[in-house]
């Protein structure tokens, strides 16, 4: 097995950071893509990393926060034949109540 963190909160060198995250894993011949980060700075690192999104097999939505969900529109550009998985809760809705003002998120 093989994972490799496509974007998280810290940036690395050439690689952008965001509060986001985006994992690529590799197992048993298979490449799942676990979330997309909060924009499509994740397909950018990607491709900087030398990995072809093209190549994903499937992706896989933890959960319907936007720092997980918001780049998916980038891979479907990429990627038009992976699966996306996603659970039912993923349906939720998601909002932050900071200082009074409720945010979808």
């Amino acid at each position: 097995m093989k994972i490799k963190v496509l974007m998280d909160n810290i940036s690395s060198g050439e690689l952008a950071g965001e509060w986001g995250l985006s994992i690529l894993i590799e197992y048993e011949g298979r490449k799942i893509l676990l979330d997309t980060g909060a924009s499509g700075a994740f397909a950018e690192n990607a491709e900087k990393m030398g990995i072809d999104l093209a190549e994903v097999d499937f992706a896989v939505l933890s959960h319907a926060h936007y720092d997980h969900s918001d780049g998916m529109e980038a891979f479907f550009v990429v990627n038009g034949h992976a699966p996306l998985y996603i659970r039912q809760a993923c349906q939720e809705n998601c909002y932050s109540d900071d200082d009074g003002v409720m945010e979808y998120v």
